[in-house]
């Protein structure tokens, strides 16, 4: 079998390719893979600045499923499209990842956000990591890579 890399990261971002806002994404979000099969996990932490200070109070039950999110997608590139978020499990693990923005668009973490996807680290290395707005709009694109100790 393939061995996946456990720690993986996303640290340079630049705006989705179709976004027109002000908003300028940076920092990095660290990507840790778990389990196996259907339990194989990843578990994100971030350190982000840039990101939408609408995003200080949780999206209201109605919003757009992807406000204030931080995804995985299918996509490959930041030139164009990032496609669907992606996953192999049976519903959508992805819209439950949100973020919250301090007044002057600045997010961490202080506990790792795990989500089951039902793939490895492996398979998700080199798929796009996108940020959304309050609105559920793609502001920033970055490139999940492998992970230098540091992180």
């Amino acid at each position: 079998g393939i061995i996946a890399p456990h720690k993986e990261v996303t640290n340079a971002f630049v705006k989705y390719f179709s976004y027109t806002g002000d908003l300028e994404v940076s920092g990095f979000i660290t990507v840790r893979g778990s389990g196996v099969l259907d339990e194989a996990a990843q578990e994100l932490g971030w350190s982000l600045n840039g990101v939408d200070p609408a995003c200080s109070t949780p999206p209201v039950p109605d919003a757009n499923p992807n406000a204030c999110g931080i995804h995985i997608h299918v996509g490959m590139d930041c030139t164009s499209d990032a496609g669907g978020h992606y996953f192999a499990v049976s519903s959508d693990p992805w819209t439950a990842v949100k973020y919250t923005a301090t007044p002057f668009g600045a997010t961490f973490t202080w506990k790792d956000v795990k989500v089951v996807t039902g793939l490895t680290n492996y398979q998700v290395l080199g798929h796009t990591m996108i940020v959304h707005d309050s609105t559920g709009a793609r502001i920033a694109c970055g490139i999940v890579n492998y992970a230098a100790e540091y992180f």
